[in-house]
């Protein structure tokens, strides 16, 4: 069962009248993914990368390919490493392979029902987005897309939420987003618009300090949403 102590603070967050979700993490089930096919990439080069650090340096605080190859002194051209991986995991996304939290299908429905604006401002690019929101009948569910390729600095910068309000003429006082990570809190928090951060099996022992709430799971999320929602 969700947090009751929750509720009222939910409630006053999801006033907002447009709402910026994050991708990766929140939406669809698709970290183990982006994991995987980074791995293979780099294990052509002779690296294995750990999983628990990649969730936590590059899921988390998203330092990516960058960040591994300075860890380890690699010879490795990031920015290889991304072309090499891109297109094995826009295949997943066109294919079926990556899919939505069902409980984040439902939150969706019922904020969409309830007249919200819903975009979403990603680490992913957007192609790849639509390629999966395609997927789940949910094409015509968003306002807006913003995806990594729309801007200069990824998350923990704010450009990818300031971006996505700018492409939905709202400011961020008119807006909430949800997020499941430590670089997309401090995005939001830099765009100065409030963040409710749901925990996953890669985060769930991060404290998010910031956030504006933080629940446990995707289950207590949409408990939430049932309550502050019914219709």
């Amino acid at each position: 069962m969700a947090d009751n102590a929750r509720l009222p603070k939910f409630t006053e967050l999801t006033r907002a009248r447009v709402v910026i979700f994050d991708f990766d993490g929140v939406l669809v089930d698709s970290e183990r993914f982006h994991f995987e096919t980074y791995s293979a990439v780099f294990r052509k080069y002779g690296h294995v990368i750990d999983e628990t650090e990649y969730y936590k340096y590059w899921t988390s605080l998203g330092l990516g390919p960058k960040g591994e190859v300075e860890r380890y002194h690699l010879p490795i051209d990031p920015q290889r490493i991304r072309d090499e991986k891109r297109p094995i995991f826009s295949e997943y996304c066109r294919n079926g392979t990556i899919r939505f939290f069902p409980e984040a299908h439902e939150l969706v429905e019922r904020l969409a029902a309830a007249g919200k604006t819903l975009t979403i401002a990603s680490g992913t690019v957007r192609s790849d987005i639509e390629a999966v929101l395609k997927n789940e009948g949910l094409s015509d569910a968003f306002a807006a897309i913003a995806g990594s390729d729309m801007v200069a600095a990824p998350k923990p910068a704010p450009d990818i939420f300031l971006h996505a309000l700018e492409m939905v003429n709202a400011r961020p006082e008119e807006a909430l987003v949800f997020e499941d990570a430590e670089k997309g809190v401090g995005s939001a928090i830099a765009a100065n618009i409030p963040v409710i951060v749901v925990r996953t099996r890669e985060t769930k022992g991060i404290d998010f300090p910031g956030a504006d709430l933080v629940v446990d799971s995707h289950r207590e999320l949409a408990e939430l949403a049932r309550r502050a929602f019914p219709g």
